[in-house]
């Protein structure tokens, strides 16, 4: 029997019907869009709708929006270089009410025995000041101060007195101490730099107090953010990460995310940091001793790794470049370090020789399960990649046609109708979904363990429901590559 939807089954005048309705014929549709989010505060002045997510399109949106040399504006200016088509969205997030600033201070000392260039990097951006012979400390102060006024991307703001330049950061909280002064980053920078005066440097410090994080994560409702540039690192903004990676990844909700987040500090530090750590939720990336912030580290990220797993999110994420992002000139991480870092769940990255920064390997900060038992499931964050494409594919199949508006039956009753479900075509969907894509995409391997474990059945309490059960086995990413490598001069 053909079963129609829409035709009258009781018509008898004349007339020729047709009923169209769209069917699955494949698992195209079924592919997750990668969805990035940013979340980070904006300027003084700037009123966005604070903690709602919004598609932005460049680096110079994000400034209009919300504030040149903002956290998101800089953020956004790392994502675009390597995002390519993935989606990004901005997550305005206003300031503590009792947030301080960071503040640190550029001092000149002396007179200028000869003309040059005092070359700072703050925030890793340089900033080029002209100093001409005879030039005293307060003169050169006002240059330093007109210079950061001029290099507006800057994450901070300059107000000479004296010899004295005052520098606050543009955003207050915590995260403001990732902001650093750093002088001649450049090869030949030193060689410019005029004679007779001192710069002394303090570094923007006392930044206090990271906004609450948890209604920005709520604001993202039923929309699948597959990956999030965090840029905090308080213990708050950190138990609230953990949170809301609990409620996303509940059955009802299945959308789990993965949170990047940059580190610029020594490798001891880093180390210490991570080690009581123990998230699936999060992925620090260490670029140690890097001018670049730290929140930009994670936001250049977040643009590779989502435009990575866009083409297959099993694929490890070792090697990628990360734009805009500069090394640190520290001697390089040995394997025994990497190795220990990713044991105690934090990623690495190698330093390039043209200045570049490469990841070496991502890994989450879980390491322990409920029990405190070893539990190495989510190790790599392309796991949750993998899951995330795997959960919208299942999610996505069973809320489209024949299934939305289906009727359950018996693998024994016989119909033409087809919207009509029975656990034997329920399992005849799931194994094209894993030939056509899981396994074809390589996101899973072993195909016959999969298709064996899969059971579909009638709920006995509930008719209206099917149960599906399956063991999937996921591919892994290629890390290590072992060669017994013998040799003699004469044969045994």
């Amino acid at each position: 029997m053909i079963g129609f939807s829409l035709v009258p089954s009781a018509a008898i005048a004349s007339g020729v019907f047709v009923e169209q309705e769209n069917v699955r014929t494949g698992v195209g549709g079924l592919v997750i869009p990668q969805k990035i989010a940013l979340f980070g505060q904006y300027n003084a002045g700037k009123s966005p709708t604070a903690y709602t997510p919004r598609l932005i399109t460049s680096p110079d949106e994000a400034a209009s929006l919300y504030g040149v040399g903002s956290m998101l504006h800089l953020m956004a200016r790392k994502t675009f270089l390597g995002s390519g088509t993935v989606e990004v969205y901005a997550v305005p997030i206003p300031p503590d009410g009792s947030a301080t600033a960071a503040d640190g201070a550029i001092t000149i000392e002396g007179t200028a025995t000869s003309g040059g260039t005092i070359s700072l990097a703050i925030g890793g951006q340089k900033v080029s000041v002209k100093v001409t012979l005879g030039d005293g400390a307060n003169a050169i102060a006002s240059a330093v101060s007109n210079a950061i006024a001029a290099a507006v991307n800057t994450p901070v703001t300059a107000t000479p007195s004296g010899p004295v330049v005052a520098i606050v950061s543009k955003w207050s909280g915590e995260s403001a101490n990732q902001i650093t002064i750093k002088k001649d980053i450049d090869d030949g920078d030193d060689l410019r730099e005029p004679t007779g005066i001192t710069v002394l440097i303090s570094q923007p410090a006392r930044g206090a107090t990271d906004p609450d994080t948890g209604p920005a994560f709520e604001a993202l409702g039923a929309a699948f953010f597959t990956q999030i540039a965090f840029p905090y690192t308080s213990a708050d903004a950190l138990i609230s990460l953990d949170s809301a990676f609990t409620a996303r990844v509940a059955p009802e909700v299945k959308k789990p995310f993965l949170a990047l987040i940059g580190y610029t500090g020594l490798r001891a530090d880093f180390l210490a940091h991570v080690t009581p750590r123990n998230s699936p939720a999060e992925s620090y990336i260490l670029a140690e001793g890097s001018p670049s912030l730290a929140l930009e580290i994670a936001a250049s990220a977040v643009g590779v790794c989502a435009r990575s797993a866009a083409a297959n999110p099993a694929r490890p994420w070792k090697t990628l470049v990360l734009p805009g992002i500069r090394a640190g000139g520290y001697p390089a991480l040995t394997y025994t370090e990497h190795d220990a870092m990713q044991r105690a769940g934090g990623g690495t990255t190698d330093g390039n020789l043209d200045g570049t920064v490469a990841i070496h390997d991502l890994v989450t900060s879980y390491k322990t399960n409920g029990l405190g038992a070893a539990d190495d499931a989510w190790r790599y964050p392309e796991t949750i990649a993998n899951i995330q494409a795997k959960v919208y594919s299942l999610d996505n199949l069973f809320k489209g046609k024949p299934f939305d508006r289906g009727i359950v039956i018996l693998d024994t009753d016989v119909t033409g109708i087809s919207y009509a479900i029975s656990p034997k075509r329920v399992k005849a969907f799931l194994r094209q979904l894993i030939d056509e894509l899981w396994i074809a995409s390589a996101w899973s391997k072993d195909r016959d363990s999969i298709m064996a474990s899969i059971v579909a059945e009638i709920d006995p309490t509930n008719p209206g429901r099917i149960n599906i059960q399956l063991t999937d086995n996921l591919a892994a990413g290629l890390r290590i590559v072992a060669i017994l490598y013998q040799w003699a001069f004469a044969a045994a």
